[in-house]
């Protein structure tokens, strides 16, 4: 298909991400601007590769299911019940071997943190499933984060009797981190701002969605007029009982 951007001036095609940031900021999700919107408002206006820009997280995100997984999982790996994957590899990482190796007692308190990977849209069938019948919360996270690191911070409190250690889990803190850049040699079909506009300057009006090379991004890039840039989203406290609830170790598992 045409890269219909291409034949535009690049200060032209950076006034259209403008008005494409500008419409998704009116489809308001519980009345909050989307993510995608703040995100691509925040890349025009960044001209840093190396900021690291914040921004509050929504509910729709925090109460997510891939989110709730994830936080399954890290409580898993922060109890030494599964591996915690760090890089290509799997190792026990937690409680226990801090026990073991004689960082971590069993009493008092203990601060952890672990990080994994969350996908919105992981697969092509459930990237149809959300572009056909995805709800707009599901719609803006895909669009917006699509792959990111969750990050927890914990701090837990432990008796011990023996090899038992009876742990109660206390502040537990999320947050969301991303590298808000595009791969240059995809594309993304996204609602036209300009579809039956008469303003001067408007590109296609007579399209209601355009396919966007992201090799258009990269000439904003060059002309310093957008900057890709890490960000964070959070961080937000974790209440749910089924992640944060106590639970019984044995100091003296036998781990492989």
């Amino acid at each position: 298909m045409t890269d219909i951007l291409a034949k535009y001036s690049v200060t032209e095609v950076a006034a259209w991400y403008g008005r494409l940031a500008a419409k998704i900021e009116k489809q308001k999700i519980n009345g909050n601007v989307p993510l995608a919107s703040r995100f691509l408002r925040a890349y025009l206006d960044n001209r840093n590769p190396k900021a690291l820009l914040q921004f509050s997280a929504p509910v729709y995100l925090i109460n997510h299911t891939k989110i709730k997984a994830a936080q399954v999982y890290h409580r898993r790996v922060f109890l030494t019940e599964e591996k915690a994957r760090i890089g290509k590899t799997r190792k026990w990482a937690g409680i226990i071997p801090r026990l073991q190796d004689g960082r971590w007692n069993g009493t008092g308190k203990l601060s952890m943190t672990y990080q994994s990977l969350v996908e919105i849209g992981g697969t092509i069938a459930e990237i149809t499933r959300i572009q056909l019948r995805g709800s707009e919360q599901e719609r803006d996270l895909f669009t917006s984060l699509r792959g990111f690191q969750l990050h927890s911070n914990v701090t837990v409190t432990g008796t011990r009797e023996g090899d038992s250690v009876a742990v109660k889990f206390g502040l537990w803190r999320c947050k969301a981190l991303d590298r808000y850049d595009w791969n240059y040699n995809e594309h993304l079909t996204v609602p036209n701002p300009d579809y039956k506009s008469t303003a001067k300057g408007a590109i296609r009006p007579d399209l209601q969605k355009i396919r966007v090379y992201h090799k258009n991004a990269k000439r904003l890039e060059d002309a310093k007029l957008a900057a890709p840039y890490n960000l964070e989203v959070g961080l937000w406290c974790v209440n749910d009982t089924s992640v944060t609830g106590p639970a019984t170790v044995d100091a003296g598992k036998k781990l492989r």
